[in-house]
């Protein structure tokens, strides 16, 4: 787990950033999205009030090694592109070309990078082959290391007048946990890291399903000061990223479409934070002005069908 602080400086207070989660990539794998996720990272970079963080799995990961997973049908054309040395030379380091490969395309967002998490994927090539192929693309992306979990805390900062003012949120990572299929899984996992984890928002993947849930409701009284005159919300947003999978993809078998696993939403993840948002309380019945972050989740999808 790592924990760290992002400080955020926002031109007005009428300004928002927005946070896309990119996990499940699996780069390398035949069925794999790869030009839908282009187009994602291009609007990331067109978007100047844009960031990422990626959520693991963002290679496929599985080389020979792996007999349990391994087949070689389910590796992409332009492994085999070349001549015969060269596909050689890729074959005889599998992760390694595909770690070329989701750099080149993050490349020119990377300094929009928050930070990567390390998925399954990672962790068992690390395991079973010593390849250290999470961290080695942390330092080639010059992102941080988010290790399998990751608390951040966005400081927002503003020049108002002379005065600068704060804010604050924060977020949990997870890559996530298990493969449940039935409707009811995927929520009742954010259910119970949302009872664990005191955050804002929390987020997760690993099962490739797409899921905005309706936020988590926390009333509460204050432990200090004037009393209000209603009880105070707070509202914890939470979510699974999907995934860049084809689940059918013509063309060989892969382990999606062995698995008839459900087909999966090429789409991404949209959290926009509007860290100064005003609003209006009524405390000892008078109504008075305040201000405090907002948060939205939306699909964000790759046709634009929701711009």
């Amino acid at each position: 787990m790592n924990l760290i602080s992002k400080q955020i400086w926002v031109k007005s207070e009428k300004d928002f950033v927005d946070i896309y989660p990119l996990g499940d990539v699996h780069i390398g794998a035949l069925n794999c999205a790869e030009g839908h996720f282009r187009k994602c990272v291009n609007h990331i970079l067109k978007q100047p009030n844009a960031l990422w963080v990626g959520g693991g799995d963002h290679c496929d990961c599985i080389t020979p090694q792996d007999l349990k997973r391994f087949d070689a049908r389910s590796l992409p054309d332009w492994l085999f592109s070349g001549p015969a040395s060269t596909i050689k030379d890729a074959l005889s380091d599998i992760a390694l070309q595909q770690r070329k490969r989701f750099v080149e395309i993050v490349d020119p967002i990377k300094d929009k990078c928050i930070g990567l998490i390390e998925g399954n994927h990672e962790s068992d090539i690390m395991k079973y082959s010593n390849n250290a192929h999470h961290y080695i693309m942390c330092e080639e992306l010059k992102s941080p290391n988010l290790t399998d979990v990751s608390g951040i805390r966005f400081d927002f900062k503003c020049k108002v007048a002379n005065n600068v003012k704060g804010s604050s949120v924060t977020i949990f990572v997870f890559h996530g946990w298990g493969g449940g299929r039935s409707d009811g899984a995927e929520p009742n996992k954010l259910r119970q890291l949302v009872d664990s984890f005191d955050a804002d928002i929390v987020i997760r993947g690993h099962s490739h399903t797409f899921d905005i849930r309706p936020p988590q409701l926390h009333l509460y009284m204050p432990r200090r000061g004037a009393m209000p005159d209603e009880l105070i919300e707070r509202r914890t947003y939470k979510g699974n990223w999907g995934c860049w999978l084809k689940s059918y993809a013509v063309g060989a078998p892969t382990y999606d479409s062995r698995a008839n696993y459900p087909a999966r939403p090429l789409s991404s993840m949209q959290i926009r934070i509007k860290p100064f948002n005003q609003y209006n309380v009524t405390v000892c019945g008078k109504r008075t002005t305040r201000s405090k972050p907002v948060i939205s989740m939306r699909e964000w999808d790759v046709e634009g069908w929701f711009d």
